[in-house]
Formats: structure tokens, C-alpha cells, sequence
């Protein structure tokens, strides 16, 4: 038996969606405020203790610079501190990290929601889903 405290496990699952216009505009915004995120987080080099000095030095800018909603910010510098986190723990570091592909971190019930065949994002966004690993059904 293990010993310590036993936290909860999460499960990502990567769902495929219908390609909608607005929603690949908002990947596009996403990723690139992503990027602006972990740059700033590198060059302010933050010690990134607590999540509230990111949120003083980012929010406001990403918000209005980037046109995404509160909880879509919030989610950016969370996903920019765990990128930046794993490059500094990683001994070979290389060169920075940077996001290429369109991708989003939301999370359950304030990101999204799935209803009836349906991603809805929180920007009003509806995106049919197309398929997923049936091995989660």
C-alpha cells in the first residue's frame, strides 16, 4: 500500500472536433498568447512560487491585448507556468519553449462543456464532435 496522501487523478482525452472558423481563430489567439506568456514568464524570470505574482504581471495584457475571456486567461498563464516549469526542471534545457500547434488547456465545467454530440467553449463557441478513443466511452 502506498503511503502519503493519495491525490486525485485526472484524465486528459483528446476529443476531435469540427473545424469552425471562430474557434480556429481562437486557437490562433491562444497559442500565440501562450507563447507572449511564457516569454514574459522567462524574461521577468519569475520563480514562479505562487500563481499570484503571474497573475498580476500577466492578466490585464492578456486579456486586452489578446481578446480572451477571464477563463481562457486564467488557463493561458496556468498552461505558460507548467510549460515554463518543465523546461526549467529539464537538465538539457535546449532553447525555450514554443507552441506550434493549435492546442487549448480548458478546464471541465468553467473551459467547456459537452453536451448532446457537442463541445461548447466558453466564448459561445459550439464545436460537433467528430470522434475520440471510444476506449473512455
Amino acid at each position: 500500500m502506498a503511503s502519503g496522501v493519495e491525490g486525485v487523478l485526472t484524465l486528459s482525452i483528446a476529443v476531435r472536433v469540427s473545424p469552425e472558423p471562430e474557434a480556429v481563430e481562437l486557437l490562433r489567439r491562444y497559442r500565440i498568447a501562450l507563447n507572449y506568456a511564457m516569454n514574459k514568464i522567462f524574461s521577468l524570470n519569475l520563480n514562479l512560487k505562487t500563481i499570484e505574482e503571474v497573475h498580476r504581471e500577466l492578466y490585464r495584457g492578456l486579456r486586452e491585448w489578446f481578446g480572451l475571456s477571464s477563463r481562457i486567461t486564467v488557463d493561458c498563464y496556468r498552461d505558460a507556468i507548467a510549460n515554463a516549469r518543465a523546461w526549467r526542471n529539464n537538465p538539457k534545457k535546449g532553447r525555450r519553449p514554443r507552441v506550434k500547434k493549435l492546442s487549448m488547456l480548458l478546464h471541465p465545467g468553467s473551459g467547456y462543456r459537452i453536451k448532446e454530440g457537442y463541445v461548447e467553449i466558453i466564448e459561445r463557441i459550439k464545436l460537433k464532435i467528430i470522434g475520440w478513443d471510444r476506449r473512455y466511452d
